[in-house]
């Protein structure tokens, strides 16, 4: 997923292992990104290879689970190392976006699905979230850092016990 606009542009990118998350952020530091959102499954240790690997020239974060969270996140971890599909929602702040034009749905094969929607604001990631909350498993929030930006999205869906991972960033 790209959202590009005026006020820039949010990549989204995937890889199939840890590993290759370094080079490829190493490589985009290089051709200019100026920050890196890490998914949650990388984990602290990733989270701290990444960011030594890019050596300051662009913050790292990654994604965390709050304490409201760690029930549904073990939950959601149990069920998918089971096989089970899921359904997810990565929510990126973009000043600009659309939420409906910038939005990506991948229907998994078996079941669940993968939602990318890029939003304007976090009032808007809110409204989203509670929208496509019933249908997910786990939500992840990008685009912004911290508990603060994430109140109103875990509000949102703590009704529904969906985990919702907030952006945390590494270094000083």
């Amino acid at each position: 997923m790209v959202v590009g606009n005026t006020h820039g542009r949010t990549r989204v990118r995937a890889v199939g292992d840890p590993a290759q998350a370094v080079e490829l952020a190493v490589r985009l530091v290089a051709e200019g990104v100026d920050r890196i959102e890490l998914c949650g499954s990388f984990g602290a240790v990733w989270h701290a290879r990444v960011a030594r690997a890019v050596d300051g020239r662009a913050p790292v974060g990654a994604i965390y689970y709050g304490f409201e969270s760690l029930t549904p996140i073990a939950a959601y971890k149990a069920r998918f190392e089971a096989g089970e599909v899921l359904s997810d929602a990565f929510l990126v702040v973009h000043e600009g976006a659309d939420p409906v034009a910038d939005r990506v749905v991948h229907a998994k094969p078996g079941g669940g699905r993968v939602t990318l929607v890029a939003v304007p604001d976090e009032e808007t990631a809110a409204r989203v979230a509670a929208e496509l909350g019933p249908a997910l498993q786990l939500i992840e929030f990008y685009g912004v850092g911290g508990p603060d930006a994430a109140e109103r999205v875990i509000e949102a869906v703590s009704p529904a016990g969906v985990p919702v991972g907030v952006m945390a960033f590494a270094g000083p």
